[in-house]
């Protein structure tokens, strides 16, 4: 009797599982530790392509079992990348306050992989229109004050746009920081002042010592 194809070494980790197929491959994760990481697809095919994929990232180097949310990568990103002496220490309290008060409320417990370009407009839209002095508890710190009168600091005077300013993405790499800092009075004509009026200084230096002194050979 004929036998059916025999199996490549390490696909007897390919089987049924639910409506498709299921596969691992042990990996190590970037802390050293050996674990197994899992794909899935609708058809064997789908999850062998995944998983000769897989195999090859895992010999190429470590590989994460899972995918962190943005929260992680946040804790992450202060603890890593947010420090003395790339950062003066107001722009790293400042980021800090950012994230624990406008982001990890929102977006803390959205996994990297799933956060989508619709989730990021649905967040800065609630910062834009909810009262944070409600959604963070301030009135509740400000006993004896109408409550009335404090319940008008939305976050779409100040919050929204150094939020979007601040995207930790691009923070994470130098030369985005160089190009944030270089949009920061990009008008031709505000570069031009200063220059202008050293110039001016310098010609009403030169007229003034005219008369008094000659140049130097």
């Amino acid at each position: 009797m004929a036998r059916g194809r025999q199996r490549a070494n390490g696909e007897g980790s390919i089987f049924p599982y639910r409506t498709g197929y299921a596969a691992y491959v042990w990996v190590t994760t970037p802390d050293g530790a050996r674990r197994r990481k899992w794909v899935y697809g609708k058809t064997r095919e789908d999850a062998h392509g995944k998983w000769l994929k897989l195999h090859e990232a895992a010999r190429r180097g470590p590989v994460a079992t899972s995918c962190p949310t943005v929260g992680d990568y946040l804790a992450y990103w202060l603890r890593e990348v947010v420090i003395p002496p790339s950062y003066a220490p107001l722009t790293c309290a400042t980021y800090e306050i950012i994230t624990r008060l406008y982001i990890l409320p929102f977006l803390g417990k959205k996994r990297l992989d799933r956060l989508t370009l619709r989730d990021v407009r649905a967040w800065l839209t609630k910062v834009r229109d909810t009262c944070q002095c409600c959604e963070q508890g301030k009135d509740a710190r400000r006993p004896g004050e109408p409550t009335a009168l404090l319940c008008q600091d939305s976050g779409s005077v100040l919050s929204a746009p150094g939020i979007r300013a601040d995207n930790p993405r691009r923070l994470d790499d130098p030369a985005q920081r160089v190009e944030q800092r270089s949009d920061r009075g990009t008008d031709p004509q505000e570069r031009r002042q200063p220059r202008a009026r050293a110039q001016a200084a310098q010609a009403q230096g030169e007229a003034v010592d005219g008369g008094r002194s000659a140049p130097l050979p």
